[in-house]
């Protein structure tokens, strides 16, 4: 970072969105990154794919993490590449992905662990990121769900993953759905309809377009309510954040809204392990 963005970002907070559903949760952090327009040259984007600045990108997951309550040094991410898989990560994995350099730790689309300090995060630009938290073991997931991700099943793989590793129960379990690109922004063509229906998604996921041209719409966060609930997610359990990433593209990177070399959010999760004693199976 230059001196002009080093004082930059110290006079400009970094303030994560957080799910009221999570907060006050003992033993966890999380937070969505965000868009902090003038934060330095980047505003604050944490991905590092180019033409994005890696330096700057490092300097602002460090900054971000600092805000939640975790280590950016702790940080795992992966190769998101629009499907169902779920890694799952512990300590060894620690670090990997985190600085420039040092990762992925694999290629997936969901994390998934069990260990206090380890720290998840998922990118984002208009897709969308759920955050699970199992209370009891405890236990935490990060998911990236696009549409292709969300006709694959993603989020329910990531409850499946849970339950497996964790011996979760699917009913205890907690999901922030975050911030995405919402129904009336996100036009798509008819491959996504027919992949929708073909794995009998929930109809309401597809909003019909207006005029004799249109195309349909696809809303990513009642399509992935409706996997969750189907994986045994019970719905006072989930909780929408019904923040669309275009119509708000001053605090969200947006794909749709800003073009392909946009920054990226991150959906960020980790235990802490400070629980309190006589808590968790």
């Amino acid at each position: 970072m230059t001196a002009a963005e080093v004082s930059s970002a110290a006079t400009t907070a970094l303030r994560p969105f957080r799910s009221p559903l999570l907060v006050g949760l003992p033993g966890v952090a999380h937070g969505f990154t965000g868009r902090a327009v003038g934060y330095d040259a980047a505003d604050a984007n944490v991905g590092y794919s180019a033409p994005r600045d890696r330096t700057l990108a490092w300097a602002a997951r460090d900054a971000w993490c600092a805000a939640i309550g975790l280590d950016a040094e702790r940080m795992v991410t992966v190769g998101q590449v629009h499907g169902a898989d779920v890694l799952g990560v512990g300590d060894r994995e620690a670090g990997v992905g985190a600085r420039p350099g040092t990762g992925p730790a694999g290629y997936a689309d969901a994390l998934v662990t069990d260990r206090p300090g380890v720290v998840l995060m998922t990118l984002h630009a208009d897709c969308l990121p759920i955050l699970l938290v199992d209370p009891d073991r405890p236990a935490v997931a990060a998911v990236h769900a696009g549409w292709r991700g969300t006709v694959a099943g993603v989020a329910g793989a990531a409850v499946a993953a849970m339950t497996r590793e964790f011996g979760t129960d699917p009913g205890r379990l907690l999901a922030a759905v975050g911030p995405a690109i919402c129904a009336p922004c996100y036009e798509v063509g008819p491959e996504v309809v027919d992949a929708w229906t073909s794995v009998e998604g929930d109809p309401a996921a597809v909003v019909a377009g207006t005029g004799p041209t249109a195309r349909p719409h696809f809303d990513l966060t009642t399509a992935n309510r409706w996997s969750l609930v189907r994986a045994g997610v019970r719905p006072d359990r989930i909780d929408l954040a019904g923040i669309c990433t275009r119509c708000d593209g001053e605090a969200w990177f947006s794909h749709r809204g800003q073009g392909p070399t946009t920054g990226r959010f991150g959906a960020v999760i980790g235990l802490t392990g400070d629980r309190p004693a006589g808590e968790g199976r």
